[in-house]
């Protein structure tokens, strides 16, 4: 029986037949509308102090206080003059100041007529330091229930204490997949079909990395691995062949290519190869590109392709089309990284792309052939020069692994310095005049510190000397929850030396980069501020300007006092000669670059 029990009886104990019942129904609303008013109290109080109401992402990105490099929104990072650059948009009362500064860039936007200081943009170099972590993209669903981790760490506290230590090493740039390799923890389910869990540990990624001041190189796609790679999609494909043959079982991800006989591996390498090809496995590439750069950030609610967090994308990693069995593939290759370029570039013009390549020379520079690590290299498809000498590739990138090129005696430690040292200087002196980036570069064994030290101190000592080296992404940094799987991780602490060889150069970069802005504003501006305000007062002393100085005659369009800044200077040319010896108006880039 329920509380407005029929039962005559009862109604007549509460006053009489049928008045009791009214009664109580009387107190039942009572009871219902305090409790109603209540429930409102209750919410506007909550949502007065922000702790109620509907949640509503902040649609930008904030950098921790404290971190090296913040990031600001819309504040990408862009090219300038051979150099990446962040762009500094300047108010209009720091015209005559930018007009003196180095590193200035005018906006397009101005129009005609416009003062030129509504038209200036302030230009920061941006010299890159950074790791390579391809793995993180699943960090954020691991949890010690379904994945063995040290001392029962999820993959977000290892993701933040890797991001935390990168942070302290003066590192800028990561570099990950913008999908995941292993079949636990898919980012695309099928053609068009994605797991949120997955888009949701690229959000925490992003998140975190954007927190400490850390920029993000995302790779699309992966030319070794099976899941989340060019294999997986030509299967996927419905215009690809069948498969005549059960594909070939991984090997630490990468398929085993040892256990299969000449007719397998070639059935295999041509079946790979349709990737830059056929149809349906570009149209699944596509949809994966443009669910990524529409993708809105459940952390902070921005579309990954408005988030400055992001640095540049990487077509595919390491592509490679074997031209020793299908004709035509370096053609393949070319006409794919020209047509994905372009669509990348359409749907998203805030952020770099660029290929993605290991950067061996190709038959487009016959006369660097000799720097490659050996002869089979030409026969993978890839041509450095040509791949990245196109209007949608915004730098270049190669990568670097003596002890995977050369094995066995055949090439000792020196052998392999001297490769590395003309290698790297090959790279940097093609011709193409854009920024250089040595994406990778991995060592074994014991003399790992002293071949790192080398490698960052050719690519930072081009760049400071005016080339187009734009930094160094060394391979890899790696979470302890994670395995070494090629035996070139680092482990931090636990590999505190090589640590050290990361940081010295973290920080100098850091400390460079810094103090090209500061020091550079400062002597700029005392300088300004001294001349204007002085002077200003000076000649404003009646008796000087009326008994010694003439007062001087007013400034036409047509002339400027002498000795003053044109704010129409045009911008500083590239040392593109790499000679250490500065000619004049590079004088002035001292300041940006000490």
């Amino acid at each position: 029986m329920g509380w407005f029990s029929k039962n005559k009886n009862k109604y007549r104990r509460h006053g009489g037949e049928g008045g009791g019942g009214a009664s109580w129904k009387r107190r039942g609303c009572m009871f219902l509308g305090v409790g109603v008013a209540f429930v409102v109290l209750l919410c506007l109080g909550l949502k007065a102090f922000g702790a109620y109401g509907p949640h509503k992402l902040p649609n930008e990105v904030h950098s921790d206080p404290d971190a090296l490099w913040p990031i600001k929104s819309g504040q990408f990072v862009n090219l300038y003059k051979g150099d990446f650059v962040l762009v500094e948009e300047l108010p209009p009362e720091e015209g005559a100041l930018a007009a003196a500064e180095p590193g200035e860039a005018e906006s397009s936007e101005a129009g005609e007529g416009e003062p030129a200081a509504q038209a200036k943009k302030n230009c920061r170099p941006f010299y890159l330091s950074g790791w390579n972590a391809w793995d993180i993209s699943r960090a954020g669903r691991i949890f010690p229930r379904n994945h063995k981790t040290v001392d029962n760490m999820t993959g977000r506290k290892a993701l933040q204490k890797q991001f935390d230590r990168a942070a302290s090493l003066g590192l800028n740039v990561v570099r990950a997949w913008a999908h995941t390799v292993d079949p636990m923890y898919p980012v695309m389910k099928s053609p068009g079909k994605y797991d949120e869990d997955g888009l949701r540990a690229i959000d925490l990624l992003l998140h975190e990395a954007g927190k400490r001041g850390i920029r993000v190189i995302l790779s699309f796609v992966d030319n070794w691995k099976y899941r989340g790679g060019v294999d997986e999609m030509v299967d996927l494909s419905e215009t690809a062949p069948e498969r005549l043959y059960a594909r070939p079982g991984d090997e630490d991800g990468d398929f085993d290519q040892l256990s299969l006989n000449e007719t397998r591996k070639e059935y295999e390498v041509q079946r790979h190869a349709l990737f830059f090809t056929d149809e349906g496995a570009k149209a699944i590439y596509k949809t994966h590109v443009e669910t990524l750069l529409t993708r809105k950030n459940t952390y902070s609610g921005v579309l990954y392709r408005n988030d400055p967090t992001v640095l540049a994308w990487n077509l595919i990693n390491e592509a490679r089309c074997e031209s020793w069995v299908v004709d035509n593939c370096e053609a393949s290759l070319q006409s794919w990284v020209e047509e994905m370029s372009l669509f990348v570039k359409s749907l998203d013009p805030n952020h770099l792309v660029t290929s993605g390549s290991e950067g061996f020379f190709g038959p487009s520079t016959p006369s660097l052939l000799k720097f490659n690590p050996g002869e089979w290299t030409a026969s993978h498809g890839v041509d450095f020069v040509q791949n990245h000498n196109l209007s949608t590739i915004d730098f270049g990138v190669f990568h670097l692994y003596p002890d995977n090129w050369f094995e066995g005696d055949a090439c000792d430690s020196e052998c392999r310095e001297t490769f590395t040292r003309d290698y790297i200087h090959a790279h940097l002196n093609t011709g193409l005049r854009k920024p250089i980036l040595l994406e990778e570069v991995g060592k074994k064994g014991e003399d790992r510190d002293a071949f790192l030290l080398n490698v960052y101190e050719m690519m930072h000592r081009n760049h400071i000397e005016g080339g187009y080296g734009a930094g160094t992404v060394v391979w890899q940094l790696s979470p302890s929850n994670f395995s070494d799987v090629d035996s070139f991780s680092i482990y931090l602490p636990e590999h505190q030396s090589t640590g050290n060889v990361i940081k010295s150069f973290g920080v100098k970069v850091a400390t460079r980069m810094a103090s090209a802005v500061s020091t550079g504003k400062r002597i700029v501006g005392w300088a300004w501020d001294i001349v204007r305000s002085r002077w200003r007062r000076f000649m404003g002393n009646r008796f000087w300007n009326k008994h010694v100085f003439q007062a001087p005659p007013p400034v036409t369009a047509q002339s400027e006092p002498a000795g003053a800044v044109s704010a129409n200077r045009p911008p500083l040319e590239r040392n593109a000669t790499n000679d250490s010896s500065l000619s004049e108006p590079a004088i002035e880039t001292e300041l940006l670059m000490p």
